[in-house]
């Protein structure tokens, strides 16, 4: 279904991130990824070549305008199309309006939102020559329209909402392109490991939803038919504050 293809992933070097190229790598897709530093991005690629899949990783800061330059124009020297786009990193940032420096806000607004519309906007040349392009937002419940329950900072509130507004809009857009933009709104969630994980014991509120649901998810979206375009979806799940009561 995915095999042959090429994705590119942000935040690849560590967490949900890697999982997400591994995940796809195991699908025999050739993965490119970015990540903030070297150690980080040898990890990732060990364990895909190990497993015999095909993984590049480049050194990127999002919130950096010239890395994303170089970034993008490295992606674009080969003459594969990019096929899927996962837009994943962002910086997390907790606590209340006062509670943090300007310089955690710029970079929480940079990574999370900048940053992914700039690489967007300088990878369109190679999404354009697929024949069937996804661009997958990981954009969180805290981007979710009057929803407040999260300890997380207004400004990553507000990267969140961004990054919807973004994608909603490049949904309509691109779509004339046949590039399909789908927007994923999941709540706080757990990576448990690489392998298969199925939780059949817990309902529904008892734990945080596990990472592999939201890839089983993903991977659902980019092996729907063309015809098939998928803009929003949302998930339902507790949160860590209200499972800590």
């Amino acid at each position: 279904m995915l095999r042959g293809k090429r994705a590119v992933i942000t935040g690849g070097g560590g967490g949900f991130g890697q999982a997400l190229c591994v995940w796809l790598a195991r699908e025999g897709v050739e993965v490119d990824f970015s990540a903030r530093r070297a150690d980080d991005i040898h990890k990732t690629c060990s364990i895909i070549t190990a497993e015999g899949g095909i993984a590049k990783g480049y050194t990127c800061d999002l919130t950096q305008p010239d890395a994303l330059s170089l970034f993008s124009s490295q992606l674009l020297t080969s003459d594969k199309s990019i096929d899927i786009l996962i837009l994943n990193a962002a910086q997390w940032l907790s606590g209340s309006l006062d509670d943090q420096p300007d310089t955690e806000i710029i970079s929480t607004i940079s990574s999370g939102l900048t940053g992914s519309i700039l690489l967007t906007q300088a990878l369109l040349p190679g999404l354009r020559r697929s024949e069937s392009a996804d661009i997958v937002s990981i954009i969180s419940s805290c981007g979710i329209p009057n929803f407040t329950d999260s300890i997380a900072h207004p400004a990553f509130f507000a990267s969140k909402h961004g990054l919807s507004g973004f994608t909603n809009k490049l949904s309509h857009l691109l779509s004339e392109e046949n590039i399909r933009v789908t927007g994923l709104y999941p709540p706080d969630f757990e990576l448990t490991g690489l392998n298969t994980f199925v939780d059949s014991q817990s309902k529904m509120g008892e734990r945080l939803m596990n990472a592999r649901s939201i890839w089983e998810t993903i991977r659902f979206v980019l092996g729907q038919p063309r015809s098939c375009h998928i803009s929003n979806i949302y998930f339902e799940g507790p949160t860590r504050e209200k499972l800590g009561d």
